[in-house]
């Protein structure tokens, strides 16, 4: 991947994560917590093959989200900080992108989790 194939990717995750936030930020009874989660793990899926993409970290197409952060954990230990395992879409190896969460307290917990990856990708 080119630099600016990776800057496009970078702009994605950082478009859906801002969405994400600025649908938190709405009144309680105006927002789509459905909305917000799906975004928010796009984002972080995105900002993981940008960190891999960053560090010419080999990764495939196919990989699910919890495969691309065990990739980046192996790269560097701050992702263990960052414990997507605890997101309770999470079951082992395997994130349901599928299943939702509708409760914005563990939406907001993704979106804390994608801005900690983007913490990442912009200090490595």
């Amino acid at each position: 991947m080119d630099n600016l194939a990776l800057e496009k990717l970078i702009n994605q995750s950082n478009f859906l994560l801002a969405q994400a936030q600025d649908e938190l930020n709405k009144p309680k009874h105006e927002m789509v917590a459905f909305a917000a989660c799906q975004t928010a793990k796009l984002s972080i899926f995105k900002l993981l093959q940008a960190y891999l993409e960053k560090h010419k970290i080999a990764y495939s197409t196919k990989d699910n989200l919890v495969q691309l952060y065990e990739k980046c954990k192996v790269h560097t230990s701050k992702f263990e900080q960052i414990n997507i395992q605890e997101m309770d879409c999470v079951h082992g190896l395997h994130c349901d992108m599928e299943k939702y969460c509708m409760e914005p307290g563990f939406v907001s917990a993704c979106v804390f989790r994608a801005r900690a990856i983007q913490v990442l990708l912009y200090q490595d």
